[in-house]
């Protein structure tokens, strides 16, 4: 077989955690299977992209970045319930209501297995996110600083919604395209 023959088309799993993923519906496998190509080169435009924009936040080093994600994440997990509704978990303002005392810590051990990044090299980073305001030591572990005052997190994830949902659109056109090419009526990415 060359290297450029045509595999046959394999299941899809939507994303997530083991116990949330599902296979995904024929028609939608079908679709997804027929514009494969222009769907994996948008996915992997949007994750570059954000990887990059999100790397120079934290002077270009992808550690601190992984670091700073992952606890900033695992902090507010608990109050995100999987299939939340803005409504019943957000403000007004579209944030968390929970102070600073809402936020689950972690312990470095954890960050270190999560991340597989060397603890020492993790204590390390995480020390320098401290100093550049990002995150705060407490005596049960590290947390998202929610008192830092710039205003470059709500603004940087602002345009990364805004072009994640610019993604999904071309996306989802190249479904329908797929779709429709065969016959089909429209495939929402969504539909499981």
């Amino acid at each position: 077989m060359s290297k450029h023959a045509r595999r046959a088309p394999q299941a899809i799993r939507a994303s997530g955690r083991e116990s949330e993923t599902k296979p995904l519906s024929g028609a939608t496998n079908e679709a997804i299977n027929a514009a494969y190509s222009i769907l994996a080169f948008s996915m992997n435009r949007y994750v570059i992209d954000h990887m990059l924009r999100s790397a120079r936040q934290f002077g270009g080093d992808f550690e601190r970045l992984i670091l700073w994600g992952v606890v900033a994440h695992l902090n507010v997990a608990h109050l995100l319930p999987p299939g939340s509704l803005p409504s019943a978990v957000l403000d007004e303002a579209g944030l968390l209501p929970a102070a600073q005392d809402g936020l689950r810590p972690l312990m470095l051990r954890d960050i270190a297995q999560i991340t597989g990044i060397p603890r020492e090299t993790a204590r390390r980073k995480l020390q320098s996110l401290q100093r550049d305001g990002w995150l705060v030591q407490t005596d049960e572990g590290w947390l998202l600083n929610l008192e830092r005052d710039v205003p470059e997190p709500r603004g940087f994830t602002l345009e990364s919604i805004r072009r994640f949902m610019q993604t999904a659109r071309v996306m989802q056109a190249a479904v329908d395209d797929a779709t429709n090419t065969r016959g089909g009526g429209g495939v929402s990415m969504a539909d499981g």
